[in-house]
């Protein structure tokens, strides 16, 4: 009689226990959500703060933004376009010129080619009346190449040296002209300079500037960042390497360091 009391004693009061434990597991939940809700409370109600103390500086920043915005589409819209447009039929006509006066070594068509005539425009109009467009940058180049060929050798750095990285190609071959002409000068400091910018990041150019820049280390005697130059040549581009004939520069290179 005993055992079954307590027994049936504990049967009652299992189904409260667990009633309590529910109760507690429900309270945490409740707890718990609570918490996270007066949080978010708090973040919305700093970010509130936070917007009413900054609001002329939020709304000034976003209007200049949105300004700026409207510019850039407005000026690529209406300005460099229409500019961009007229630039490639301007431009057709003095290449021409250009490229008739490399194969004939005409001066006067460098010149024509240059300043324009009665019918068409030249590089340089091109450049002032298409600023700021790929246009006017190419025609930059051609520029400093029309000046380069007439012997004037200040004017074509003048545009050569201004000429911006937008034409990969282009570029490549006009830092390894500007090199060229700083040797010519026989400012090896210069031509070492632009050397080296012209062996980075184009496959047919990188070889050329790398066998000019070993050139220069041998004018200055210092053989072994010459050996450093050609061996980069037969590493990365052995072709070039063998048909160059740069082997026989190397060899020369190393016997002097032996020396």
């Amino acid at each position: 009689m005993k055992q079954n009391f307590i027994y049936d004693f504990f049967l009652f009061l299992q189904p409260q226990f667990l009633k309590v434990k529910n109760m507690t597991k429900k309270e945490k939940i409740g707890t718990k959500a609570e918490v996270a809700g007066q949080q978010k409370e708090n973040i919305l109600t700093k970010i509130n703060d936070f917007f009413n103390q900054y609001q002329k500086i939020i709304y000034s920043t976003l209007i200049t933004l949105l300004s700026i915005i409207l510019v850039i589409v407005l000026g690529n819209r209406f300005y460099l376009q229409p500019r961009m447009e007229r630039g490639t039929a301007m431009i057709i006509k003095p290449i021409e010129y250009y490229t008739t006066a490399v194969q004939s070594r005409d001066t006067l068509l460098f010149q024509k080619a240059l300043e324009g005539d009665e019918e068409y425009d030249g590089f340089e109009t091109i450049i002032d009346q298409c600023k700021m467009t790929p246009i006017a940058n190419t025609a930059r180049y051609f520029a400093g190449l029309c000046y380069l060929n007439m012997g004037q050798q200040e004017e074509a750095l003048d545009y050569l040296k201004k000429f911006k990285k937008k034409e990969d190609v282009y570029w490549y071959a006009c830092q390894m002209l500007i090199g060229d002409i700083y040797d010519d000068m026989q400012d090896e400091s210069n031509a070492i300079k632009y050397y080296k910018k012209a062996t980075k990041g184009n496959d047919y150019y990188a070889p050329i500037a790398l066998f000019k820049l070993g050139q220069q280390y041998e004018k200055q005697d210092k053989w072994k960042e010459a050996v450093a130059e050609y061996q980069t040549i037969e590493d990365k581009y052995y072709q070039q390497y063998q048909l160059m004939g740069v082997e026989k520069f190397a060899e020369k290179a190393k016997c002097k360091i032996a020396q």
